[in-house]
């Protein structure tokens, strides 16, 4: 399975301009690796966008993984940790992506 294969959840967190270099090293060096410890998580990555958006990528193992892994005691954990950044940050926002089965979109009748 291809990392295109896999669902991916994204967090798009916009850490007010003081704060952004602290925010950014934390994703990196604390959330990452807490984050890398939930069951069903295979890769966390982290970039900064050049408005200074800050992008977490969390990739699970397949579609499967994703319930338990949010559900678990590690991901109450690293949401827990996130709290800190409340009023240093003016918007967080999550999205899943995941690769859709081709759908059948015409049916050919003679």
């Amino acid at each position: 399975m291809s990392w295109g294969e896999r669902p991916v959840l994204v967090m798009r967190a916009s850490p007010l301009p003081e704060h952004l270099e602290a925010f950014l090293r934390w994703a990196r060096e604390v959330h990452a690796r807490d984050t890398r410890a939930v069951p069903g998580v295979v890769a966390v990555t982290v970039a900064r966008a050049p408005k200074g958006e800050v992008l977490v990528g969390y990739v699970f193992a397949d579609a499967e993984a994703v319930p338990g892994a949010l559900q678990s005691a590690e991901a109450a954990y690293a949401r827990g940790t996130l709290e800190q950044w409340a009023g240093r940050v003016t918007e967080i926002r999550f999205e899943m992506w995941a690769p859709l089965a081709p759908l059948p979109v015409f049916a050919w009748i003679n």
